[in-house]
């Protein structure tokens, strides 16, 4: 009896692993917030885009401004361009501030270049947004 108590509960936390690694915590770190970030702009899913931005700053910054006024403008303005392809090189934490380092290859004019770039985040209630300022 003892036996069949224990191999349930191996049995659960087996079950509880595997949901971890599926749906993970992997998906909270800034880099994962810059993946998340670059994977929309590669798809030109302005909503999920707009969804990784620090709205809060923005909106302190300037007049208000909505989230369905910045997906618009995005959806007007084609999103971030044509990202071939992109690989996060470096990732800095200090607190609940970070930089995330950012190598993508963009199309423009037809030409291919690589650039690198540096992408702020703060972290709001535990997630990570990318700050404009």
């Amino acid at each position: 009896m003892r036996f069949k108590a224990i191999s349930g509960f191996v049995a659960v936390m087996v079950f509880a692993f595997v949901l971890l690694a599926v749906f993970g915590c992997g998906d909270s770190g800034p880099k994962a917030a810059v993946d998340g970030f670059m994977k929309a702009a590669n798809d030109k899913d302005c909503e999920k885009m707009i969804d990784y931005i620090d709205l809060s700053q923005m909106q302190a910054q300037h007049a208000p401004v909505s989230k369905d006024d910045l997906v618009q403008s995005c959806k007007d303005e084609g999103g971030l361009g044509e990202i071939g392809s992109y690989n996060i090189t470096e990732e800095k934490i200090d607190g609940d501030k970070a930089t995330v380092k950012v190598e993508m290859t963009v199309n423009e004019n037809g030409t291919d270049s690589t650039k690198t770039d540096t992408i702020n985040l703060v972290q709001i209630d535990g997630q990570w947004k990318v700050s404009l300022f």
